[in-house]
Formats: structure tokens, sequence, C-alpha cells
């Protein structure tokens, strides 16, 4: 399954979700993508795009 990490900073539980995300690496490929970040660039919100497009499951964190 591809699963896709959005690092939002918007969730109260994060570090829970991040450590069962974690546990499904090895089963699952994992992307982690970090939107809290002050510097994107156009290509940096193209690639989030594509990211989010492909994957099978979003989890915000």
């Amino acid at each position: 399954m591809n699963i896709v990490q959005l690092n939002t900073g918007l969730f109260p539980d994060a570090q829970t979700v991040i450590a069962a995300l974690r546990q499904m690496a090895p089963a699952h490929r994992v992307d982690v993508v970090d939107i809290r970040r002050l510097d994107l660039q156009q290509s940096d919100w193209d690639g989030v795009i594509a990211a989010l497009l492909a994957a099978d499951l979003v989890v915000s964190t």
C-alpha cells in the first residue's frame, strides 16, 4: 500500500500516529510530506499533489 503522511502540525496526537506508521513501513511504502515549511516553492507543491494523487491512503499528522 502507498501511504502518504502529511505533516500539517494540526493533529494533537501526531506522535502516536507517526509511531504506528513507522511500524507499517516494512510492509508498506510510507512517504512523509511536510507542508509546515514556509519556504515551499511551486515545484514542492507539485510534488505534494503528485504524492497525494498516487497514495492509497493519506494520513494527516
